[in-house]
């Protein structure tokens, strides 16, 4: 699932985006090593036998210079198997992590998203979700 959503961020901005040689195991390698890490969670949705989301949160430094009043968690890794899940799986993953983590401590919850991943953007706000920051990049050589 995670690989699929890398070909098509790639897609999306073939720079930034670009998959390195062997992501694939370089994805599982890390997100095996999330698995030890305290302060990292990971959800899972599934229909029978099959995974059709999952995301992962993982506790965030603020920086020093603001003050949120508690903890961030960084969701990074959040897919879903195909984009119509995301008003559905996606939403109630969210839902689920944003209740746990909020039992664990946190004040704010910090998702990423592709620009054009417009079937998650539109999750994210109907989540009531908004926008704090975009990165903007452009490739130098």
């Amino acid at each position: 699932m995670a690989e699929k959503a890398h070909r098509q961020y790639q897609k999306y901005q073939p720079k930034f985006w670009h998959k390195a040689p062997k992501s694939a195991a370089a994805t599982e390698r890390a997100f095996t090593s999330l698995l030890t890490e305290t302060g990292t969670y990971f959800l899972i949705a599934a229909e029978g036998e099959r995974r059709i989301g999952f995301v992962i949160a993982r506790k965030f430094p603020a920086s020093p210079i603001y003050d949120p009043g508690g903890d961030i968690y960084l969701i990074d890794d959040f897919y879903v198997v195909e984009p119509q899940h995301w008003l559905t799986t996606g939403e109630a993953l969210l839902s689920h992590a944003t209740t746990l983590l909020h039992e664990h401590g946190a004040v704010q919850i910090l998702v990423t998203c592709a620009e054009r991943d417009l079937a998650k953007a539109e999750m994210l706000r109907r989540s009531q979700l908004t926008i704090a920051s975009n990165w903007w990049t452009k490739p130098l050589g």
